[in-house]
């Protein structure tokens, strides 16, 4: 590792938590003028030789082995259990090299690979490391949204991500409260949160311009400058959210389910025709007034 082994412990990067891997290194490479490939070069390279396998993009992540953890640790100045901890990657794989005693790591893409992510929050990292300083982290369905600082932080595919801010859009912040709440009273409401998505994202692919509330959500939260034909197929899942999560809760409750059963003659529904209430109940809950529109065709 050359000088750079040499500088070794000289400051400390603390992780944050939920990061993903390769922002940390990203992080650590900035604090001593590197680029993350060539910190990664660094810090897998016994006698000249480096063991990087991958293409590095703006939402890659990296899988180390144990001894390319090993020397990350030591040049962060963290011990293996606080890594282990924040970065819920860090020990995900064990990228394969020529001798187990040799550092290896390995780059990952695409959404088969790589776990739901989305840039973290500005305000955030300034506040917990004292740089602005852009990061990635992993995100559950109901962690986009930053209640502190009031932004939506969106995954976009081959880049860093976007921070999207939410002056104009309340009800999404308001919607990822009662997306946790629903999770903490509801064990079935991630299987229903799912449902409710592929539900919106279908709504969403139609042409039903008598709806209001989307189109001016859409725009609300639309950046200066972005193409709108581009912004929308980004901003979908912010603009469903809170209907999203409205549908959610209705398919959680223990009612609904018993109605639903009831509607069904107690077998499992195949069709909406089955169940008579779903179409009514469910637009009833969500709110757009231009859904039963989509029904009746």
């Amino acid at each position: 590792m050359g000088k750079l082994l040499l500088a070794a412990g000289a400051f400390r990067v603390a992780p944050l938590q939920g990061e993903m891997t390769l922002s940390f290194l990203g992080r650590i490479a900035d604090g001593y003028g590197l680029t993350v490939r060539s910190l990664l070069s660094a810090v897998t390279e016994v006698a000249g030789q480096q063991d990087v396998v991958g293409a590095l993009r703006g939402d890659s992540e990296v899988f180390l082995n144990a001894a390319a953890r090993d020397r990350v640790a030591a040049l962060c100045r963290v011990p293996q259990a606080g890594l282990r901890r924040a970065l819920p990657a860090w020990t995900r794989e064990e990228p394969l090299s020529p001798s187990k005693e040799k550092p290896a790591a390995r780059l990952g893409n695409g959404v088969e690979t790589v776990a739901a992510w989305g840039p973290a929050c500005p305000g955030c990292v300034a506040a917990r490391t004292g740089r602005v300083a852009p990061a990635r982290v992993y995100l559950a369905a109901y962690q986009r949204v930053c209640p502190r600082h009031r932004c939506w932080l969106m995954g976009v595919p081959g880049s860093g991500g976007r921070v999207v801010g939410l002056a104009g859009c309340p009800e999404v912040v308001q919607a990822q409260e009662d997306h946790r709440r629903l999770l903490r009273r509801s064990p079935v409401a991630g299987s229903a949160f799912e449902v409710a998505e592929a539900v919106t994202a279908w709504w969403w692919a139609q042409k039903w311009p008598e709806e209001r509330l989307w189109p001016m959500r859409l725009e609300a939260a639309m950046p200066a400058g972005e193409d709108l034909q581009r912004w929308r197929i980004l901003a979908r899942d912010l603009v469903t959210y809170p209907e999203t999560v409205a549908l959610a809760t209705l398919l959680a409750s223990p009612a609904w389910r018993l109605r639903v059963a009831a509607d069904g003659g107690g077998h499992l529904p195949y069709r909406l025709a089955d169940v008579p209430c779903v179409p009514s109940r469910a637009l009833c809950n969500v709110g757009i007034p231009a859904l039963p529109c989509l029904i009746r065709r």
